[in-house]
């Protein structure tokens, strides 16, 4: 096919536009001003790492204190939400455990009992038992069972201290019961005021009394220090603990006793129902939810009675 004079001058200016283009596109980077370059020292370069170290190190200790950043506001345990619990600035893990906790058929039924949520340790508990509020059916708050009196035992307001009349000689010689005591009579004690006084009378109620001195390390906000000083001066009666009737009560009254979960609980009363009465610890130490540390911690507090009324039959099917 021939082409005419002006179809091949036109042919031959398309193709010289084309290696013009190609030519240009590779020389732009030449021709292009070189970007200069910065220079640094040696301590500049230190000073650039110093302070992208000192940036990541703020991050982190921002995260760690908006981590343990508690917002608490007054709540019942039992009917409170994953999102309030969120908002509340507790953990996921512990969260987690609550719901399964309330889902498995545990009941809060007094302000100690959020201690039985795994993942909860000591300080976090005192602090959130403050804002702790177990209302009746009718809506209102039960009496004895207000997160009031924690608001006055944990509260950071300084407690003004009542005088027990007894000299500091006379609280070197001192000897109390641990189990006979009341609130007035232990604050004779060097380093023990109405809040700990308060506490240790709380715990020994929630116990069903001490069988050891050494128990009082349980109780919130005892340093060690302070309970060996005053451990010289207390005996404990250990006919006086009162005994938890283990073929007879039923999982709840059970699991209301701290050194006692619902799991434990709820195998006990399945053995009941399925093998007949617990005679002895040797029971217990078969059941996968008793470890040699919970069973001698509890121990002094079961009685395997084994008389049991129809009534408290009836109770537990």
């Amino acid at each position: 096919m021939a082409f005419s004079r002006k179809e091949q001058y036109g042919l031959v200016l398309l193709s010289f536009l084309i290696v013009f283009l190609l030519a240009f596109r590779f020389l732009l980077p030449l021709l292009a001003a070189p970007a200069q370059m910065e220079i640094i020292s040696e301590e500049g370069f230190f000073n650039v790492v110093e302070a992208t170290t000192e940036k990541k190190s703020e991050k982190k200790t921002f995260s760690k204190k908006r981590n343990f950043t508690y917002n608490f506001v007054t709540f019942d345990p039992n009917t409170v939400s994953v999102t309030e619990l969120s908002q509340m600035g507790l953990s996921p893990y512990v969260i987690v455990n609550w719901i399964k906790y309330r889902e498995a058929g545990g009941y809060f039924s007094k302000s100690e009992d959020i201690g039985r949520v795994y993942g909860l340790d000591s300080v976090v508990l005192g602090e959130i038992m403050v804002y702790v509020d177990i209302p009746d059916g009718k809506g209102t708050i039960k009496e004895g069972y207000s997160s009031d009196r924690y608001r006055k035992q944990y509260s950071k307001t300084p407690v003004k201290r009542r005088s027990t009349g007894v000299s500091d000689s006379e609280k070197d010689k001192v000897i109390i019961d641990l189990n006979k005591a009341d609130a007035t009579t232990l604050q004779k004690l060097k380093g023990i005021g109405p809040v700990f006084s308060q506490r240790i009378v709380d715990f020994r109620n929630l116990l069903g009394g001490f069988y050891s001195v050494e128990q009082l390390r349980e109780v919130y906000g005892l340093s060690p220090d302070l309970i060996d000083k005053i451990r010289s001066h207390l005996v404990v009666s250990p006919n006086d603990v009162v005994k938890i009737e283990v073929n007879s009560l039923p999982l709840r009254t059970l699991k209301a006793h701290p050194y006692i979960n619902f799991y434990q609980a709820k195998e006990i009363v399945e053995y009941r129902k399925n093998q007949g009465l617990l005679t002895d610890k040797r029971i217990l130490e078969k059941f996968s939810s008793f470890d040699e540390m919970a069973l001698n911690k509890v121990l002094p507090y079961l009685s395997f009675n084994e008389k049991r009324s129809k009534k408290e039959q009836k109770i537990e099917d």
